[in-house]
C-alpha cells in the first residue's frame, strides 16, 4: 500500500486560487486531515487531481493533509490525529468491520467527515453494505447523466461553507441522482436546477451540497468534482476547502435541517418508556418497564394519524402491539401468560436499556435479554438487541431496524412452535413465533402482500416465504400500514410468513413456522429485520423496491 504522504505546514499562502481571508485556523501543528481515496469499485481519473489540489489547500491554509489509500489507518488510535477525515471518490467496500467500527466511533464522538463525489452510499458507489455509512447520508446514488453543463442554486446563502460561491453557480458535471432527498434529516446548502441539463430524475428538489450532525461529529458532502479539470477550478477549491473546514468544526454553522421532520416533535423520558411525541400525541413508544412480561413498542402510529397497534388486547393479552417472543423453548412457553398470575412459563427478563435519543429525531435501543425458566431462573438463552429508528420522513413514514443475537447457554436449546396443520398435533393457528404485529381494532379492510403479491388467506390464515410482507388497512378513514422486510443473513431466510386476517389483524416473519431449531451449547443465531411504519397501501413493487434497498445492506 502506499505509505502516509505527510505535507509539512507552510507558513505562508501557496498559489491555491484562495483569498488572504482563508488564513490557517489556529497554530501550527495542531490542524490535521486524513485524506482518503481508495477504490475498489469504478476509479475517477480526477482522483489524482483531488489529491493535488487538498494538498495545495492545506499547504495555503495551515493544516497538514496526510493522504492515503492503505485502510490499515483506520484505527482508534491513527484517526485521533485528525480533525477530519476526507473520503475522496472512494468506491467499493474498502474497510473492514474493525476499520468501520473505528470511523463510526471516530465520527459519533466528535470528528469531522467530508465526502466528494463517488464517495457517497451505494451499491455502484461507496461502502454499500454498510448501514451506517448509509444512514449517515440518508440517500444512496442511483445513477447520473452524462458530464454536461448544468446550475447550481445556492439555497443557504449565508452559510459560512457556501462563503464565496456565486448564488447561482453555472459550471459543467456529471450530476448524481439519489434514493430520496435528505431535506428531512440534513442541512441543504445547494441544489441543482434540473431545468439546465438532461438526465436529473430528483425533480425540483435535487440537493447537490449538504452537511448534518452525526452523533457529536460533523458530516459534509458535495456530489461535484467528477472531472480531472474540475479540481482546477478556484471555486471548486474554495468550495472544498469551505466543507473541510466546517467538518472538521475550524468553522461554525448550522448542521440542523432547512425543513426538518415533524415541526414540534419532542423526546419523553419516563422511568418505564421512552417516546416521540408531536404535539402531545405519541407517535412510537418503547415500553421496557420491569413489571412487563416483554419489552414492546405501542403505541407506533403515523405523525398526525391513526395509531396502528392494540396491547393486551382481551382476546390475547399477552400481545403486546409490536413486539418480539419465543413460543417454546426447551419445552416451556414463553408467549402464553396464565390468566390469573399474568406470567408463563417461561420468564424473559431483561436489564435496562441503553437508549439515545438524538436531535434529529432518530434514536438507538440497545438492550440484553436473557431467556429463563420460573422455575429456577437460569438463563438457557441470551440475547443482545439493537434497534435503530429514524426520523419520519416528510411523508411521515418510519423505520426501525431490529438486530438480534442469541446465544444458547451451556446446554442445547430447542427454540419450538404450535405445529401445522398435518402434523402431529397441528392446529390452523401452527407456526408462530418471533417478531409480531397485532393491528388496532379500529383497522378495517385489512391486506397483506408480499415481494411476490397480494397474500391469500385460507381459513383466515397465510403462510408462505418472501423477503418481506406488508400489511395494510384503513384506520378511522386513513389508509396506513407496517412492512417488515428479511434480511438474507437471518436464519431461514427468506423468511417464513405467518398472518391472521380474521378474526383480527396479526402478523409475524415466524423465523420457525415451518420446522424448530436447536441450538447446540454456546452456539449463537442472528435476526435482522426493518420494519417500515408508512402512511396509504404498499403495492408488491413498492415492497420489492424496499427490500432490495434493505437487503444490500450488510446485517
Amino acid at each position: 500500500m502506499t505509505p502516509l504522504k505527510i505535507l509539512p505546514l507552510l507558513l505562508c499562502f501557496l498559489t491555491a486560487g484562495l483569498t488572504p481571508g482563508l488564513a490557517a485556523p489556529g497554530p501550527a501543528g495542531t490542524h490535521r486531515v486524513l485524506l482518503f481515496s481508495r477504490t475498489l469499485g469504478f476509479r475517477h481519473a480526477s482522483i489524482t487531481n483531488g489529491i493535488a489540489a487538498i494538498l495545495a489547500l492545506g499547504a495555503a491554509n495551515g493544516f497538514a493533509v496526510e493522504a492515503t489509500e492503505d485502510s490499515g489507518v483506520f484505527t482508534a488510535t491513527n484517526l485521533a490525529r485528525f480533525q477530519a477525515v476526507v473520503f475522496l471518490s472512494v468506491t467499493g467496500d474498502v474497510l473492514n468491520p474493525e476499520q468501520e467500527l473505528a470511523l463510526q466511533d471516530y465520527i459519533e464522538t466528535g470528528g469531522g467527515f467530508a465526502a466528494i463525489h463517488g464517495a457517497l452510499f451505494g451499491p455502484l458507489a461507496c461502502e454499500d453494505k454498510w448501514a451506517w455509512y448509509g444512514d449517515m447520508f440518508r440517500c444512496a446514488f442511483t445513477n447520473h447523466s452524462k458530464v454536461l453543463p448544468g446550475a447550481v442554486n445556492i439555497e443557504d446563502a449565508a452559510h459560512p461553507a457556501n462563503a464565496g460561491l456565486p448564488a447561482r453557480w453555472e459550471r459543467t458535471e456529471e450530476w448524481y441522482n439519489y434514493t430520496g432527498s435528505p431535506r428531512s434529516w440534513a442541512r441543504i446548502l445547494a441544489t441543482v436546477d434540473e431545468s439546465t441539463y438532461s438526465g436529473g430524475r430528483m425533480g425540483a428538489d435535487h440537493p447537490i451540497i449538504w452537511c448534518r450532525r452525526v452523533g457529536k461529529g460533523r458530516m459534509w458532502f458535495t456530489a461535484m468534482g467528477h472531472t480531472p479539470k474540475s479540481f482546477d477550478e478556484p471555486l471548486i477549491r474554495q468550495h472544498l476547502l469551505n466543507g473541510i473546514r466546517l467538518a472538521a468544526g475550524w468553522i461554525s454553522g448550522e448542521f440542523e435541517p432547512n425543513d426538518p421532520p415533524c415541526a414540534g416533535a419532542s423526546w419523553r423520558h419516563e422511568p418505564g418508556s421512552v417516546a416521540l411525541t408531536q404535539k402531545g400525541r405519541v407517535i412510537w413508544q418503547f415500553n421496557f418497564a420491569t413489571n412487563a412480561t416483554k419489552p414492546f413498542f405501542h403505541p407506533v402510529a403515523l405523525p398526525g394519524g391513526p395509531v396502528l397497534t392494540w396491547d393486551r388486547p382481551t382476546d390475547h393479552v399477552w400481545h403486546r402491539a409490536l413486539w418480539f417472543s419465543w413460543k417454546f423453548i426447551n419445552g416451556l412457553n414463553y408467549w402464553e401468560e396464565n390468566p390469573k398470575t399474568g406470567a408463563a412459563q417461561g420468564l424473559t427478563v431483561w436489564s435496562k436499556p441503553q437508549i439515545e435519543t438524538r436531535r434529529d429525531l432518530s434514536a438507538r435501543i440497545a438492550m440484553d435479554i436473557s431467556y429463563r425458566p420460573a422455575t429456577n431462573g437460569q438463563a438457557v438463552l441470551t440475547e443482545h438487541r439493537v434497534i435503530e429508528i429514524s426520523p419520519p420522513d416528510a411523508d411521515g413514514a418510519y423505520r426501525q431496524d431490529w438486530a438480534m443475537t442469541f446465544t444458547a447457554g451451556g446446554e442445547d436449546v430447542r427454540l419450538d412452535r404450535t405445529p401445522l396443520p398435518g402434523e402431529p398435533g397441528g392446529a390452523v393457528h401452527g407456526g408462530y413465533a418471533g417478531l409480531s404485529v397485532r393491528f388496532s381494532k379500529t383497522m378495517q379492510a385489512g391486506q397483506a402482500v408480499t415481494m411476490e403479491g397480494p397474500a391469500e388467506f385460507v381459513e383466515g390464515r397465510h403462510r408462505s416465504r418472501s423477503m418481506a410482507m406488508d400489511y395494510s388497512g384503513e384506520f378511522d378513514g386513513s389508509a396506513a400500514g407496517i412492512a417488515i422486510l428479511d434480511a438474507p443473513a437471518s436464519l431461514n431466510s427468506p423468511t417464513p410468513w405467518y398472518a391472521i386476517s380474521k378474526p383480527f389483524h396479526y402478523f409475524s416473519p415466524a423465523v420457525i413456522c415451518y420446522q424448530p431449531q436447536t441450538l447446540k451449547a454456546g452456539q449463537q443465531l442472528s435476526l435482522r429485520y426493518r420494519v417500515i411504519v408508512h402512511p396509504g397501501r404498499w403495492s408488491a413493487e413498492q415492497l420489492g423496491q424496499a427490500s432490495r434497498l434493505f437487503t444490500i445492506i450488510r446485517p
